[in-house]
């Protein structure tokens, strides 16, 4: 098996165990109601440790894919990378509960909205870029597919808007826009993982 085929397997496991880790935060803090809070705020619960883990397999994860899609796009898929580290060092650096406006955010809080940003803003135009730079050996499909990825953006923006710096409530649900965008995310590796495992 070659270098590509075990990157694109490790993708696939890596985001089936972000999924499964985060699905399972929802049964064991059910505090935290997933229409209105972020992801991130589970590593401030009873159980932070399993979303610091899920931000470790969610770095894994577009990295394991940059290195599946290198010898397909090259440089193209280095956003992917990038990306991978804001997920990486989330998983260190704990966010502000979201209630926490901006001016009263913590130094740590700011350094994990940024990272957080990394992430969340840095993935659609990250598979856009390797999705065209992988077009003339895979196909348009994975650039095609970069939609759905932005289109989750363009809704947790829309969502927080009205937030306006102050900081999060039950009457702004950027929850499940969150949520959304973590399985257009990965729903989006693991099309690149079996584009891959098709060719090698």
């Amino acid at each position: 098996m070659n270098v590509e085929a075990i990157a694109a397997i490790t993708a696939l496991i890596a985001g089936g165990v972000t999924a499964g880790l985060i699905a399972i935060l929802h049964v064991l803090e059910p505090e935290y109601d997933p229409s209105w809070r972020m992801i991130s705020e589970y590593s401030l619960g009873r159980f932070g440790w399993v979303m610091r883990l899920a931000f470790v397999t969610m770095a894994v994860t577009p990295a394991a894919t940059c290195v599946a899609l290198w010898p397909f796009g090259g440089a193209w898929t280095v956003g992917l990378a990038a990306v991978a580290l804001g997920a990486l060092a989330a998983a260190f650096i704990d966010t502000d509960p979201i209630m926490t406006s901006r001016a009263q955010a913590t130094p740590v809080g700011r350094a994990h909205t940024l990272l957080g940003l990394v992430l969340l803003a840095g993935f659609p135009p990250a598979v856009l870029f390797a999705g065209i730079g992988v077009a003339t050996e895979l196909g348009w499909t994975l650039a095609i597919a970069s939609v759905v990825p932005l289109a989750g953006l363009v809704w947790f923006l829309t969502a927080a808007a009205p937030a306006h710096g102050q900081g999060g409530s039950p009457a702004i649900r950027m929850g499940w826009p969150d949520r959304f965008c973590l399985l257009a995310y990965l729903a989006w590796v693991v099309l690149a993982a079996v584009s891959v495992l098709r060719v090698v």
